[in-house]
């Protein structure tokens, strides 16, 4: 495993202030981290200008090319059992990359919350994210997506500001970039270690690693219109009949898990829309006179 690269940057905060505080409530310390592979220099150049507005730490962390965790197994088999057909060697490496980000936040992270973003990004660099952290915090929120690559069906819990708080009933894929806190980290580091799915799939399994989806919405980070580094073929390998009973299956096994979690999920809707602030449109504060 890779350790984080401390290219760190500097930050002059501006004259004013975005916006009153939402409540009392105090901000939550983020550092973030940004998924580099070594020979993508372009991309590092493209996000390292937005990295020197944040105002908290950050790096970038060079990018596994294979299966490099040691905490990490796959079997080609027992991944068409449960994905459908074998993960791409590109796949798998993603997978080992967050991993291991995950696992150095829990070992050496001295943050509340950890921005995990991949480099082919743009990102809001006025967006409050220690303020957000804090919100999040306050409410028991483990884990948001920034991003996500498609349309999910969701449930609108509340207001951040004039952004729109909800909670995502399937996975909307893509991992250009989220937040997470250390207990989110924890529950990651042990309920995925086996790699038979895509990354953002097994991330967004929430019936198993009891993390619900929640967004932003408008999301702070959307994704360059750039070549994929991670390319899937069109066709794959047919399964054998009995891969494709097995694969059935799970797919219906987690599909009811899925349901039965989203139901279950109510009463939490129910209380983060009791809690949440009213929609409030962000305004500069002019500074106190003398």
């Amino acid at each position: 495993m890779q350790p984080l690269r401390a290219d760190h940057g500097s930050y002059v905060s501006p004259p004013e202030e975005l916006c009153e505080p939402l409540s009392s409530t105090p901000k939550c310390s983020v550092e973030a981290v940004v998924i580099n592979l070594r020979r993508a220099s372009d991309r590092r150049l493209q996000m390292t200008p937005m990295l020197q507005r944040l105002n908290f730490k950050w790096s970038f962390f060079e990018a596994h090319t294979g299966l490099q965790h040691p905490d990490l197994r796959h079997d080609p088999l027992d991944t068409k059992r449960h994905y459908g057909r074998e993960l791409t060697i590109p796949q798998i490496a993603v997978y080992s990359s967050h991993y291991a980000v995950w696992k150095q936040y829990l070992e050496t992270g001295s943050s509340d919350y950890l921005l995990v973003m991949e480099d082919d990004i743009i990102f809001d660099t006025d967006f409050p994210f220690e303020t957000f952290a804090g919100f999040c915090a306050e409410r028991g929120i483990d884990y948001v997506r920034l991003f996500g690559k498609h349309f999910a069906p969701a449930e609108w819990v509340g207001y951040f500001y004039d952004r729109n708080l909800i909670r995502q009933r399937t996975t909307p894929t893509g991992m250009q970039g989220y937040l997470l806190s250390k207990t989110a980290a924890q529950r990651l580091t042990e309920g995925v270690r086996d790699v038979n799915l895509a990354v953002d799939l097994a991330l967004d399994s929430f019936w198993d690693l009891k993390l619900p989806i929640y967004s932003i919405h408008p999301y702070p980070i959307i994704e360059r219109y750039s070549p994929t580094s991670i390319p899937i073929p069109d066709r794959a390998e047919p399964l054998s009949a009995g891969e494709r009973l097995a694969w059935n299956r799970n797919r219906t096994v987690n599909k009811l898990k899925k349901i039965w979690a989203n139901y279950a999920l109510r009463a939490a809707d129910r209380r983060l829309k009791d809690m949440s602030p009213p929609f409030r449109q962000v305004f500069r504060r002019p500074l106190a006179k003398a």
